[in-house]
């Protein structure tokens, strides 16, 4: 079942049941997803461009339904939007080879998503009301995918498990990869992303003295 009420006016080719990417006919679509796709690809959007990015989805929003836009936010914009991320990042490793330091560029690359592509989406989906209500928001969808498809997708849990076990490393772990870590162990889990969420927390438990990690307190809470 797509979850897709047949009484909603969607437009014909705007939704498939395999929840494919949509509306391909479509020139205001065409143009977001182009947008956002370049935003992801070098951090920033012109200010023309954020301008005419917001026309078009309004227009959008006049005819589609608010949840259509929302499922395709994170099936479409964003699965395509993590995967240019990481395969930044293995062009980057691809290209320095032994020299690769991981922290240090999911470090850069995290300051640039905060810094630049989170508050972006912001400006450009605010108005969409499914993505921004009943415990949703652009910001927490947008740091839930960037913790699957990309920072769960590197060997983040092997390179820091590796530096923790060396009692004597002179390598000092990126602040900026203590906050990310700090950040996404922060967010609300589901059912769906719990594993996840999980192996997050085990990561802050390791970089970060003290830290009470949710998942051993409701393990021990089970027991008693």
């Amino acid at each position: 079942s797509s979850g897709i009420n047949a009484e909603w006016p969607l437009r014909p080719g705007f939704y498939t049941n395999n929840h494919d990417s949509l509306y391909k006919s479509d020139s205001n679509w065409s143009f977001i997803t182009q947008k956002v796709h370049q935003l992801f690809k070098d951090k920033k959007l012109k200010e023309l461009q954020l301008s005419k990015i917001s026309k078009c989805l309004m227009e959008l929003v006049g005819h589609e339904n608010d949840i259509t836009l929302s499922l395709e936010y994170k099936n479409t914009l964003m699965k395509r939007g993590m995967k240019c991320l990481l395969d930044n990042l293995n062009d980057e490793k691809r290209r320095c080879g032994e020299n690769f330091d991981l922290l240090y560029n999911l470090g850069e690359l995290w300051s640039e998503f905060m810094r630049e592509i989170i508050p972006t989406l912001q400006l450009i989906f605010a108005n969409i009301k499914h993505l921004n209500a009943k415990g949703d928001s652009v910001e927490r969808i947008t740091l839930e995918q960037f913790r699957d498809d990309v920072v769960l997708c590197t060997e983040i849990e092997t390179v820091i498990e590796g530096i923790v076990g060396q009692k004597e490393s002179s390598y000092e772990i990126p602040r900026s990869v203590v906050q990310m870590l700090l950040v996404l162990g922060n967010l609300a889990n589901s059912d769906k992303t719990s594993e996840n969420q999980r192996r997050i927390c085990n990561l802050c438990s390791l970089v970060v003295k003290p830290y009470i990690n949710p998942f051993d307190v409701a393990k021990t809470i089970q027991q008693y």
